[in-house]
């Protein structure tokens, strides 16, 4: 069954270099052809407008601002106007602006939380005893 002298087996290894070079060939020719490339008109529009929306940014949050937008072009970029990216850098520049003050806030992981809800039966009661009480006197008229 097993002939430990025969060559044309593979080892464990080799079969893991070739699966490794296999995935990476399949993968790299497959976004090559797979993907629509941007036009190089689109690739020259998007650096032109770069501060449109971002007033007010500091250059951390710009990048930020810019970075997310990548990630967005490069997963919807074929179905994506100029317009529409436009669009989104003022979206995600008005998104920075309002984190600012939310990544300022000092949080720890054991911090409790800032407010708890209390769930007071007692009041309910109260409140549906004088509900039962006006009902039953405008049934009484």
């Amino acid at each position: 069954m097993f002939n430990p002298e025969d060559t044309s087996r593979i080892s464990r290894r080799d079969f893991g270099r070739h699966a490794a070079v296999a995935a990476a060939f399949a993968l790299s020719s497959g976004m090559a052809l797979g993907s629509p490339q941007s036009s190089p008109q689109e690739s020259k529009q998007l650096p032109e407008i770069p501060d449109r929306g971002l007033a007010g940014l500091t250059a951390e949050q710009s990048e930020e601002v810019e970075a997310r937008l990548t990630n967005i072009i490069r997963k919807y970029g074929n179905r994506l106007s100029i317009a529409q990216r436009d669009h989104l850098r003022r979206i995600l520049a008005c998104n920075e602006k309002m984190l600012v003050s939310i990544r300022a806030f000092p949080l720890q992981n054991g911090d409790p939380p800032a407010s708890v809800l209390k769930a007071s039966f007692l009041e309910q009661t109260a409140s549906s005893d004088i509900h039962a009480a006006a009902r039953s006197e405008g049934s009484r008229r």
